[in-house]
Formats: C-alpha cells, sequence, structure tokens
C-alpha cells in the first residue's frame, strides 16, 4: 500500500515545475514566441519573416475553360453564371520567385482535337500592389482597391502580372498578351459553380470563400471588343479547381 509520503512526492514535483514556469526570466521567454504588444492578431508581410525564401512551387488539376478557345463574339469569359464552363485534360505548374520576380507559370491543355501551351515568364508591375510582377499576400479587385472589379475581392495567396505567350499545335497563337496569374480562395459555389457577384453584402470580406483555394489564369489583348465581356478582343480564362503545393 502506498504510503501518504509517496503519494504527496508527485503533487510536490509539479507544484515545484508550475512554479518554476510562473517565473521564468524575461530574458528566457524573450527567446520564445511571446506576442509583442498588439501584434498577435496582424497579417505579416511575407518579407518579415527571417527564413523567407520567396520560392513558390505548386501546380493546378481539375482545368476548367470559361467559354471556349473558339468562341466568336459576343462572349462572356467570366460567366458569373457558371453556364459556360468546359472541363478539359490540362494542368498548370507555377515555379517562381516572389523576392527576384521571376521564373514561370506554364499551362498544358486540349480543348477537341487542339493541343494549347501557355508560357508565362515575362513578370512586370503596373501598379505598386504587384511588387515588381509577382506579389504575395494581397487582396485583389472587388472592392479591394487594387486591380479591376470585375471579379469579386479575394486573397491572393500568390499573383502574378506580366507577358504570356499561347501555342496552339506548336505553332504561336498570341505572343506577349497581357498575363495574370491568380493563387486564390474559391471563387465558384462548388455545387452551382456560380460567381456570387456582384451582390449586396453586409460583411466586409470578398464574395470568394477561404475554405478552398484555386488558380486562375487570364490572358488578353490590348485590343478592345466592347461587345465581349470583359471588353477585349481576346480573352481567355482558366481555372484550375484542385491546387498542390509542392
Amino acid at each position: 500500500m502506498a504510503t501518504q509520503q509517496s503519494l504527496a512526492a508527485p503533487l510536490v514535483a509539479s507544484t515545484v515545475l508550475v512554479t518554476a514556469l510562473l517565473f521564468v526570466p524575461a530574458a528566457l521567454a524573450g527567446q520564445f514566441g511571446t506576442p509583442k504588444e498588439h501584434e498577435g492578431t496582424r497579417i505579416f508581410q511575407a518579407t518579415e519573416h527571417p527564413y523567407y525564401s520567396g520560392q513558390f512551387h505548386l501546380s493546378g488539376q481539375r482545368t476548367t475553360l470559361i467559354g471556349s478557345m473558339n468562341d466568336r463574339a459576343p462572349w462572356d469569359h467570366l460567366d458569373y453564371a457558371g453556364k459556360r464552363l468546359t472541363p478539359l485534360q490540362g494542368a498548370i505548374d507555377i515555379e517562381v520567385n516572389e523576392l527576384t520576380n521571376s521564373g514561370q507559370a506554364v499551362a498544358e491543355f486540349i480543348e477537341g482535337t487542339d493541343r494549347y501551351r501557355i508560357v508565362f515568364d515575362r513578370f512586370a508591375a503596373k501598379a505598386p500592389f504587384q511588387d515588381g510582377g509577382i506579389a504575395t499576400r494581397v487582396y485583389e479587385h472587388g472592392d479591394s482597391n487594387n486591380g479591376d472589379p470585375l471579379y469579386p475581392k479575394t486573397w491572393l495567396y500568390l499573383g502574378g502580372w506580366g507577358t504570356a505567350t499561347v501555342q496552339k499545335n506548336d505553332q504561336v497563337l498570341y505572343k506577349d498578351y497581357d498575363a495574370h496569374f491568380m493563387v486564390m480562395e474559391r471563387s465558384r459555389d462548388p455545387k452551382t459553380h456560380e460567381v456570387h457577384y456582384p451582390v449586396k453584402r453586409t460583411l466586409p470580406g470578398g464574395e470568394t470563400d477561404p475554405a478552398a483555394m484555386e488558380i486562375d489564369l487570364w490572358i488578353r489583348s490590348k485590343e478592345q471588343n466592347t461587345n465581349n465581356f470583359p471588353p477585349f478582343e481576346t480573352f481567355v480564362h482558366l481555372c484550375w479547381e484542385e491546387v498542390t503545393w509542392k
């Protein structure tokens, strides 16, 4: 049978340990993740992390083309209603360095009997939020005051801006067209495929769903055509619903 003394020993040891933790010297406590003032809920920029490499490598599967590569004007290649979505065989691979604004995004897909390849490897900024051509941790579109309002406000885990070349069956189809990719929150309802935008909302966040992620890629011409939506002569819009970080 345990003695009263032996039963008390663990209790005494626990009390000593708790007491010791309560009186950890400030110099030692500062070596660990102690919140500083009110910064515990702030979202830090990537460059505020001492071991930030700037290197991103991810891929997208479950390719969807909004509309068709063979559409004739007038067309809608944002398709908020989700009525003109074309599932395709294909994928995208993104390997870029956000600090040096370098790397490439390569998308390949097949529509009908035609094979397409998009190489997006020239990055440049036209606005400060684009951070030299590749940016991370930024809101864009909607009422974010960054980018155009044609798509819902969304959190970009990673975004790229610049120019790309599109090949069709190994022949150049579009050369040096404006390009933009977004690794972003899910924009379409998983059941109806609708983009809930624009809607009257009472909450400050965007109309996207932060519970999932997608990759979108836009290729557009400089030439305008107001019969189309968006109003460009050419606007290629692809989406990948499965995202893999490498």
